[in-house]
């Protein structure tokens, strides 16, 4: 996971805790969706030599909303007060899109996890992030 926080670690595009307030929580998600699958497939071309095809595959599996719901629901009882209002915003949000492959309460929470991590990396909290993602990385790993 070195290569990855070294690359978060560049980022210098953030903005203030104070000024994420007027920020969109959906933006938050636009972000963390990103990020997580950047995090994802970083992971797994580190850790196997399998083909792209096969890795892309592996990826799929932890990138979609029933696995991103799971995530937020382990986590949930680990968030601070500015994480929980980050989560609940966006989980409450509303949309007109819904993930082919799942259903509204998998899709907003999925959404709510991708706007904490959006969060944490705009808002240049990378240490927190850090720990989100090795938390998200030791289940990962179970389920491989």
């Amino acid at each position: 996971m070195a290569e990855f926080e070294d690359y978060i670690n560049k980022n210098k595009d953030t903005i203030s805790v104070d000024g994420s307030k007027d920020r969109n929580s959906l933006v938050f998600a636009f972000v963390g969706d990103a990020l997580f699958g950047l995090f994802v497939r970083t992971h797994l071309a580190k850790i196997s030599t399998a083909k792209a095809g096969v890795l892309h595959t592996e990826a799929t599996k932890f990138v979609r909303a029933s696995y991103q719901k799971k995530l937020i629901d382990l986590l949930h009882d680990d968030l601070t007060e500015n994480e929980l209002h980050i989560v609940i915003t966006s989980r409450n949000a509303k949309t007109n899109n819904v993930a082919k492959n799942s259903n509204l309460e998998e899709y907003k929470k999925s959404t709510s996890f991708e706007a904490l991590l959006g969060y944490l990396y705009m808002t240049h909290q990378n240490e927190r992030l850090f720990e989100i993602l090795d938390k998200c990385r030791v289940e990962i790993e179970k389920d491989l």
